[in-house]
């Protein structure tokens, strides 16, 4: 329900993709890659340049981009529900939003993600405890719904950015290793419900340890 309020969903949707494009450049500093610019458009699309050495390097920054938002999920819902660190949970947020500044490639971007590193670091800082745990939870499973109502995009071959059309990541993972763009979009889209389910069910033990 608190997903039909713009002041919640369009955050939200922002952090989905903010999250999906953090993915691409992190899946390519792992690999020995970099991480050039971050763009997130006005429209909630994005773009990751990253530069990468061979098709393992290529594969990790287009896996750990779609899987990005269900990561951030998880962590978000394993911190707030898991261990009760709801304080924890929207500052640590906020210092990823603003980590990843050094990458934003525009004004709009620079803004975007810097007001959405003020934000919840203000949120993390000044809420009290009752009003920062309501918004933690309801900021981690509106994070992870997004996951799952975004997995349209695992399953189109191309797609459309800023007006431009891109080759989408599960059809640059089909011209890398072969096989149809939407076999490649179940087996990553199953990846990202597995680890929804798992940190959700994690973090409710931990929580009913507690």
């Amino acid at each position: 329900m608190m997903m039909q309020l713009p002041f919640v969903r369009l955050p939200v949707l922002f952090l989905s993709t903010w999250a999906h494009e953090l993915g691409h450049g992190l899946g390519a500093l792992m690999t020995g890659g970099r991480f050039l610019e971050l763009t997130v458009y006005p429209d909630f699309s994005g773009v990751a340049l990253t530069q990468t050495y061979g098709v393992v390097s290529r594969a990790a920054v287009i896996i750990v981009g779609l899987i990005g938002p269900s990561v951030l999920g998880v962590l978000m819902i394993g911190l707030t529900r898991g261990l009760g660190r709801y304080r924890l949970a929207m500052m640590g947020l906020s210092a990823l939003l603003a980590t990843s500044l050094i990458w934003a490639a525009d004004l709009f971007t620079f803004a975007a993600v810097g007001a959405g590193a003020l934000l919840t670091g203000l949120v993390g800082w000044m809420l009290p405890d009752r009003a920062l745990l309501y918004v933690a939870y309801i900021l981690a499973i509106a994070l992870c719904l997004s996951a799952l109502t975004g997995f349209g995009y695992f399953f189109i071959g191309n797609a459309e950015v800023a007006g431009a059309e891109y080759r989408s990541d599960t059809g640059v993972l089909a011209d890398l290793w072969g096989g149809p763009y939407w076999l490649w979009g179940g087996l990553l889209a199953l990846l990202s419900v597995g680890l929804l389910a798992v940190g959700v069910i994690a973090s409710d033990r931990l929580a009913r340890q507690r």
